[in-house]
């Protein structure tokens, strides 16, 4: 099973479900996003918004804070190990390195599936809301 995840992948789609039926895109319409499985165990994933504003300085040291936040929110990325459970139909990746502190350390766990067509849809298990769960699903197409 761990061989169907080896290789490179691009982002399609980034959805926010809410358990309320709320639909939400946190990285835009067209997000733009690579994951990479190189088969041994280690992964490296990215997603962006690609409407995220350019720094007025063209320095990336110097960003007013709006630009700073903006750059922020709108990107993940993180690397580390992964191993797959298949019995459960789960992803885990097991955060070494990540732009959010808090993961690192950590294991990030999604569920996966393979819709045909040389995709890959993984969803993180819900987040508890204050007023909804949240799950967050990824659509990816193999490029490699």
């Amino acid at each position: 099973m761990a061989d169907r995840f080896t290789g490179t992948w691009r982002l399609l789609a980034c959805e926010g479900q809410w358990s309320d039926g709320r639909v939400t895109r946190p990285y835009g319409d067209s997000p733009g996003g690579m994951l990479v499985y190189d088969g041994r165990g280690s992964f490296s994933g990215q997603i962006m918004a690609r409407e995220r504003p350019v720094f007025a300085t063209g320095n990336l040291l110097k960003g007013s804070d709006a630009e700073v936040r903006a750059a922020f929110e709108g990107y993940v990325a993180y690397y580390g190990s992964y191993t797959v459970d298949e019995a459960q139909g789960l992803m885990i990746h097991e955060v070494e390195g990540s732009f959010f502190p808090n993961w690192i350390g950590e294991r990030q766990i999604r569920k996966f599936e393979f819709p045909g067509g040389g995709r890959l849809r993984l969803s993180t298990l819900p987040i508890r809301g204050a007023r909804a769960d949240l799950t967050v699903v990824l659509l990816w197409q193999r490029s490699r």
